[in-house]
């Protein structure tokens, strides 16, 4: 029921009393009464007045922003990485990031990651879970059509056989790294929303944190290289 409806049942309402008060004492009603010039005329002026008043406006919808770095935004990633310890091992993953921008500029991310390891005695696979937070620290002055940035952070390692050989199933993959990203298409409105590339290195390490003895720790360093293609969520 919109509002002018309202109004004339409000107004019935109100009238119907003074017109019943009116009405002859014999108990009949006149319904002559409702074609009073003057009734008539306040009904149509009540109506008019409930007509005229406009509708109140619904307050606008919060935007959720879209634009890369901004605070708020939100992102999804799909990458590979490779690792070489310059020896014998070397690591290949490929990783699914969730991450929110918690400040301009400032990101954080959770990781999900499947693992190959190639290593001395027998190769294996596993399965990781991290957290990292990451600063674009460059990027133009006015949009994010290109950012560099550094990351750090940890996660955790579940090996389906030991990882490195002689170790253990469970290890901590600290990691701290820079990067590059940059978006397909050229930024609108000063902002970068669609989807980019990101490349980057990093220190890579495994490492059962001693958990099993000094002797069950066979921890090992690499370095990084991965790439990968973020867009928005």
């Amino acid at each position: 029921m919109n509002r002018a409806s309202i109004g004339l049942v409000l107004a019935a309402l109100v009238l119907a009393p003074a017109a019943l008060a009116d009405a002859p004492g014999d108990g009949t009603f006149k319904p002559a009464v409702l074609g009073d010039t003057s009734l008539r005329l306040d009904l149509s002026q009540a109506i008019a007045r409930e007509a005229s008043q406009p509708e109140a406006e619904k307050p606008p919808a919060v935007q959720r922003p879209v634009g890369y770095g901004l605070a708020g935004s939100q992102w999804w990633t799909i990458g590979a990485a490779y690792a070489k310890d310059f020896h014998e091992a070397s690591d290949f993953n490929v990783h699914f990031d969730y991450s929110i921008f918690i400040a301009d500029d400032l990101e954080f991310a959770l990781e999900g990651a499947g693992w190959y390891f190639h290593q001395r005695g027998d190769d294996t696979g596993g399965v990781s879970a991290s957290m990292l937070f990451r600063w674009h620290f460059l990027h133009p002055k006015d949009n994010h059509d290109w950012t560099v940035f550094g990351d750090v952070g940890i996660g955790l390692l579940f090996g389906f056989d030991e990882v490195p050989d002689g170790g253990t199933g469970f290890d901590f993959l600290p990691r701290v790294g820079i990067g590059f990203t940059k978006a397909f298409n050229d930024s609108v409105d000063g902002e970068s929303r669609g989807p980019r590339w990101m490349v980057g290195v990093r220190y890579h390490h495994i490492s059962n944190g001693r958990i099993a003895s000094d002797s069950r720790n066979p921890a090992r360093d690499a370095v990084c290289v991965y790439a990968a293609i973020t867009f928005p969520f």
